[in-house]
């Protein structure tokens, strides 16, 4: 191309001296561009050259390629697909329900039991008016004082819908006065759940005994820790499970078991939060109720002890009359024993008096009789008949 080039221009010098200026300005042109087509045609050329060269190559790339998005879509023996695994997170997502993390409350709760809270991702955050969610704190747990690290807030109803977030009523606020201070004290992130979590051991599975310490309070990790191991002879029926000899579990006769292994119960947390807080309803109610009976008693205590102050002052002044009715008494005996003395000596004198009386009435009857013998000895007797009064 060059040497044509060269030539082109060596013709056009000599050809000068015979052509007009614009003869000479045209072919000049022509040749130029020429070279220019030329050049760019060798050029497409060999680039088409070049790529049409590993047109193999990337076919079969492209073929290996199609083969391994086929087998990562479908599967094999060894390993699970795409569409089971999308099928199998499908499932997971239907069991777990949607969640919403990093929610922030934006208010204070107020007199009804309602907050706001702000959801920035997604958007939209799809919650619509009267869903039911679970909120929790989010953060590291606190196994010194598990108290004082992140807690389960409670159940709520979504009472309104904005853009960015929606407003939330607390279900059991008025039956747990705890839930305000709860909430108050809380300042975010929240974790909002359309269902509350399920307890599951595939959970803690791949977690150290270490990492469960660290993560679970003291007074339950032993049992997670102890899930899928050998199982000890104390352990009760509902913590141990029966395995075969190719590791299938017993169900009927456990004692027919290759070997037992201790299985954690699992919990029912919506149940058991629920439950939790109709037992505290009750037990504040009897806590108030048993008040009220100890305000009662301690009424009736009082009362009973200013009746009883009444009725010893009462009884110390019934003593003190007695003690004057005792004397009193004592001296009336001592005047009747007087009396009666005084009496028996009268009686005596009167006996004796009519005794005397009726000897002395006698002795005057006999004087009578004898002074009448003397009288009728003495006297003549009469001529006729005597009437004596008969």
């Amino acid at each position: 191309m060059g040497l044509a080039l060269l030539m082109g221009l060596v013709t056009l010098f000599l050809s000068s001296k015979n052509w007009h200026w614009t003869q000479i300005l045209l072919v000049t042109c022509i040749l130029f561009a020429a070279t220019g087509v030329l050049y760019m045609a060798t050029e497409t050329a060999s680039m088409h050259q070049e790529l049409r060269s590993g047109i193999p190559r990337l076919e079969k790339q492209l073929a290996t390629l199609e083969q391994q998005n086929e087998l990562l879509l479908k599967g094999s023996d060894d390993q699970k697909g795409i569409r089971e695994l999308d099928h199998r997170l499908q499932i997971v997502f239907r069991e777990r329900g949607r969640v919403w993390r990093q929610v922030q409350p934006t208010g204070q709760i107020d007199n009804q039991g309602r907050i706001q809270v702000e959801i920035l991702n997604p958007q939209p955050h799809g919650l619509d008016q009267d869903a039911i969610v679970f909120a929790f704190e989010t953060g590291p747990p606190n196994n010194d004082s598990p108290a004082n690290g992140p807690q389960y807030l409670d159940e709520f109803r979504v009472v309104s819908v904005e853009a960015n977030g929606v407003t939330l009523e607390s279900v059991h606020l008025l039956l747990d006065p705890r839930k305000r201070e709860l909430l108050a004290r809380s300042k975010g992130p929240w974790s909002l759940y359309e269902t509350m979590p399920a307890d599951r051991h595939k959970l803690f599975a791949n977690y150290t005994d270490e990492e469960l310490q660290q993560m679970l309070p003291a007074a339950t990790v032993e049992e997670y820790i102890r899930h899928g191991k050998p199982a000890n002879d104390d352990d009760d029926q509902w913590h141990v499970i029966g395995l075969d000899e190719n590791d299938q579990r017993v169900a009927e006769n456990i004692d027919q078991a290759v070997k037992k292994l201790y299985d954690r119960t699992l919990r029912d947390y919506a149940y058991l939060f629920s439950d939790l807080a109709r037992q505290h309803v009750v037990m504040l109610a009897e806590i108030r109720s048993v008040s009220e009976d100890n305000k009662r008693i301690e009424t009736a205590l009082k009362s009973a002890e200013e009746l009883s102050a009444f009725r010893t002052e009462e009884s110390e002044n019934l003593a003190q009359d007695l003690n004057g009715m005792q004397q009193d008494r004592a001296a009336i005996e001592k005047h009747r024993d007087q009396l009666t003395q005084v009496l028996a000596h009268a009686k005596s004198r009167i006996d004796d008096l009519l005794t005397k009386n009726i000897e002395m009435a006698n002795q005057y009857t006999q004087i009578q009789l004898s002074q009448m013998k003397s009288i009728n000895a003495l006297a003549p007797k009469p001529a006729g008949p005597v009437l004596t009064g008969r």
